[in-house]
């Protein structure tokens, strides 16, 4: 009975060592589940992280005539963006800097828009984006992307930017890039693309939309198109 007591105390170190295991394997899937919701809630708060639809046009017919927004969607989209045209559009000191970006025929006299921009050249607003009729997302204006060197490397193209002509696309005010796809309306851009609209206009060096000249990084995309971010 003396020795009663002495084995009380002593573990099967193999029982111990399997209680051992499953409570890492239990921590360790906590752990796992844990990260896993965060990234999730990371990925909702963040818009950087996530890609939404969005619809361009060249013109209100074309919005109304393809049929996925009511006219009314239509003409008050394409209004709302030319009124942020005419307050945010780039400006460049010279129209042949214009041209370098925007195309041969792709900018105007400033003041023939707005006389917020007397003495400078800003480019045709040649579409307008907004959002299929599920997203709330805000309209606006779109300019022809043709700068310099993608010309030169298709050739010394100079006409035909508009409307996305030979591959070059357009761009935001906020020189993002917008590229449709096959003829298709529809293209698939980043949140922060489609939801961030120019409220100040771009005052323009020689180099390009940026100041780089060059062109902007464009990702992959879904549903007919892509967008890429900032550049030149």
């Amino acid at each position: 009975m003396g020795d009663a007591p002495g084995k009380d105390l002593g573990k099967d170190p193999d029982a111990e060592s399997t209680r051992r295991m499953k409570r890492s394997a239990t921590i360790s899937l906590v752990l796992v589940a844990g990260a896993g919701a965060a990234a999730f809630g990371l990925a909702r708060l963040d818009p950087s992280q996530r890609e939404e639809d969005a619809l361009v046009y060249g013109t209100v017919g074309a919005c109304i005539a393809e049929g996925r927004r009511k006219p009314e969607d239509c003409t008050a989209a394409e209004a709302a963006a030319r009124r942020a045209y005419a307050a945010t559009a780039p400006r460049y000191e010279t129209e042949a800097d214009c041209e370098r970006h925007h195309g041969r025929g792709g900018c105007v006299p400033g003041a023939t828009v707005t006389a917020e921009a007397q003495d400078r050249y800003l480019p045709v607003m040649a579409a307008f984006m907004l959002g299929p009729e599920a997203q709330d997302l805000p309209a606006q204006p779109l300019y022809a992307h043709a700068p310099e060197e993608e010309r030169a490397a298709q050739g010394g193209t100079q006409g035909g930017s508009h409307a996305g002509g030979h591959g070059f696309g357009y761009c935001t005010g906020t020189g993002a890039r917008i590229v449709p796809v096959g003829g298709s309306s529809r293209v698939h851009v980043p949140s922060t693309v489609a939801r961030t609209v120019a409220t100040t206009p771009r005052m323009v060096s020689r180099g390009g939309f940026g100041g780089t000249g060059r062109a902007m990084a464009s990702s992959g995309g879904h549903g007919g198109g892509h967008a890429g971010g900032s550049g030149g």
